[in-house]
């Protein structure tokens, strides 16, 4: 028989059940992993990202390519007639412009030439220049003359200076802060031509208004003076002494007429 003192089993209460369900609650339920999608944007648009990096990077980097070519342009057009043994100041027009203009530089064009026999011939200036105009649109006539005065020239064929008849021709030119009317005025109109041109003899032939003037020196020199607005306000001036017969007389005709548009500059001069 049982004694009253052992221990009888608690009843459960809904008093101890409710502590017990708070204990449990109090444990952290184990989750689930969630599953991470991988974002497309890191995946898949990475590389277009980068790419397009790229491309901003090329474009901030072309400026500095193209100035290594123009350098190189500029280096390769300098040599060009060096390594052709030619001093470059007898060539009418620069390496770059011609090769812009016809596709070819001089190297090319003197090689060209060199090998149709235009040297040894030799041929004269129209035949040389219908040998050039076959490698040219004839809308490009003007290039052919550069090519083949530039020719002449580097060949010995012709001095520089020369024209293709054999005698010499001096160009000098000037811009002056003056309106069109007011320069050719200052030629065209005799008594104003006293105030600032020293030049007895001087036989003015022809007057173009705004364009041009004609005059003969009495040795027989040819004068073409034009004028060009560069602005409302600017004139340019060119003035080619024609028939000269040497390169001394063109260096005197470039000098005499440097020390003119002095004197006509301080004559316009406000």
């Amino acid at each position: 028989m049982a004694t009253r003192n052992a221990k009888r089993p608690r009843k459960k209460t809904a008093a101890t059940k409710t502590m017990a369900q708070k204990r449990v609650l109090k444990k952290p339920a184990a989750t689930p992993a969630k599953k991470t999608a991988k974002s497309p944007r890191r995946t898949k648009k990475a590389v277009p990202v980068k790419a397009a990096s790229r491309k901003v990077v090329a474009k901030q980097a072309a400026p500095k390519k193209d100035a290594k070519r123009s350098s190189a342009r500029s280096a390769r057009s300098a040599s060009n007639a060096h390594d052709f043994g030619i001093d470059p100041s007898l060539l009418p027009c620069s390496d770059d412009a011609l090769r812009a203009a016809t596709g070819k530089g001089w190297d090319e064009w003197l090689s060209l030439l060199d090998a149709s026999g235009a040297a040894t011939q030799p041929l004269d200036h129209g035949r040389l220049w219908d040998l050039v105009m076959q490698a040219l649109p004839a809308s490009a006539g003007w290039w052919g003359q550069m090519v083949s005065v530039g020719y002449e020239r580097a060949r010995g064929l012709r001095e520089k200076h020369g024209t293709c008849s054999g005698d010499f021709q001096a160009t000098i030119s000037r811009t002056l802060p003056v309106p069109l009317f007011a320069a050719f005025a200052s030629w065209a109109d005799e008594n104003l031509r006293r105030n600032w041109l020293d030049a007895p003899g001087l036989d003015f032939t022809k007057l173009n208004a705004g364009k041009n003037i004609r005059a003969r020196w009495p040795g027989g020199a040819l004068l073409d003076i034009r004028f060009n607005a560069s602005a409302p306000d600017r004139c340019r001036i060119v003035v080619d002494t024609m028939k000269l017969p040497d390169a001394d007389a063109v260096r005197e005709a470039k000098a005499f007429w440097q020390s003119q548009f002095e004197r006509l500059s301080a004559y316009l001069k406000p």
